[in-house]
């Protein structure tokens, strides 16, 4: 059924009933049937994309690369369980747009097997390259202004330079260390 044919649907309804519940109604089946439309539309653009039906199995074929590698980047990165999430979908979603942009521009050469590996890699590295810088924007406006990658590398740099203060100060033997701080327990530099 026709949005336009729903609209004249509701109007003639509203002129017969005169009722305003009735044509608020009509209204909202109306919006719910735009909606739909938009999906089905969603969906054939899917489904040509895919070339061929949206199941399980080609949604795995098309996108389960992208969701592994989120996944992968969700674990590795350092941090709570709102930075691993907001990291991995980053990843994912952005590997995936990269893929599916790619592969269109290829146009009526999409279905060759050859080209659609490249675009499909080329697409999904690029896209999940922006998908992470988009990744680390929100992550950067969750942690305060640094990245849960970027906390540990200023962690890691104070530790160093502790390390480095502690063995000047006791190379010169003064702050109350001595030469032999140095020294583990093995004979080794501490």
């Amino acid at each position: 059924m026709s949005i336009s044919l729903l609209a004249r649907a509701a109007g003639l309804a509203k002129g017969l009933f005169g009722g305003a519940k009735f044509a608020a109604g009509a209204k909202a089946a109306g919006a719910a049937a735009k909606g739909l439309q938009g999906r089905r539309m969603a969906a054939q653009a899917l489904h040509s994309y895919m070339g061929g039906p949206v199941n399980l199995t080609n949604l795995a074929v098309n996108f389960g690369m992208d969701a592994g590698f989120g996944v992968m980047q969700g674990i590795a990165t350092p941090g709570d369980l709102g930075d691993k999430v907001i990291a991995g979908t980053a990843s994912a979603v952005g590997g995936a747009l990269g893929g599916i942009g790619a592969v269109s521009a290829l146009g009526k050469y999409k279905n060759n097997p050859g080209l659609r590996m490249m675009g499909e890699f080329g697409g999904g590295w690029g896209g999940d390259m922006v998908g992470q810088m988009g990744g680390d924007m929100l992550l950067r406006a969750k942690g305060g202004g640094t990245t849960p990658w970027e906390k540990v590398q200023m962690d890691s740099d104070q530790q160093y330079r502790q390390q480095l203060e502690r063995e000047l100060m006791a190379t010169y033997g003064i702050g109350g260390y001595q030469p032999t701080d140095l020294i583990d327990s093995t004979g080794g530099l501490a």
